[in-house]
């Protein structure tokens, strides 16, 4: 029960990782309604561009890009993909909320629902197959 690949306490500390991970998604996808009104104000938006912000936005890449990004994590390192939307995802954020305009803020989302359909692609938690030697 060493911390080597494929061991017990690696799966469960990588199942761990990316729980976390997929609860801190699940947050940033309710951060436009929660903070909708107060972003509005700041930007000066519509509420068509705030729409836009919390829906199309974001979900346009989170839902078309999701199953492509699972094809390449089934067929490439599935820990390289995790790694690369993780920091996709992180950057994307940082931009949005440095953003000071509409469509500054509308691309930094676009990039967070490209690097979250990524990090919740559902081959990277088929890693988890209890039977199995590879833990991701």
């Amino acid at each position: 029960m060493s911390g080597r690949r494929g061991s017990p306490i690696t799966k469960h500390r990588a199942l761990i990782l990316l729980t976390l991970i997929y609860v801190a998604n699940f947050v940033d996808r309710q951060l436009i309604s929660i903070l909708g009104q107060p972003i509005k104000e700041e930007l000066g938006l519509s509420d068509a561009q705030l729409g836009l912000l919390g829906g199309l936005a974001f979900a346009l890449f989170y839902t078309t890009l999701g199953i492509p990004i699972a094809r390449v994590a089934e067929r490439r390192s599935r820990v390289a993909v995790i790694a690369i939307s993780f920091g996709l995802w992180s950057v994307m954020t940082a931009l949005a909320g440095a953003a000071r305009t509409f469509p500054h803020l509308l691309l930094a989302r676009m990039g967070v629902g490209l690097g979250e359909a990524a990090s919740a692609a559902r081959p990277c938690w088929r890693s988890f197959r209890w039977g199995s030697r590879r833990a991701c």
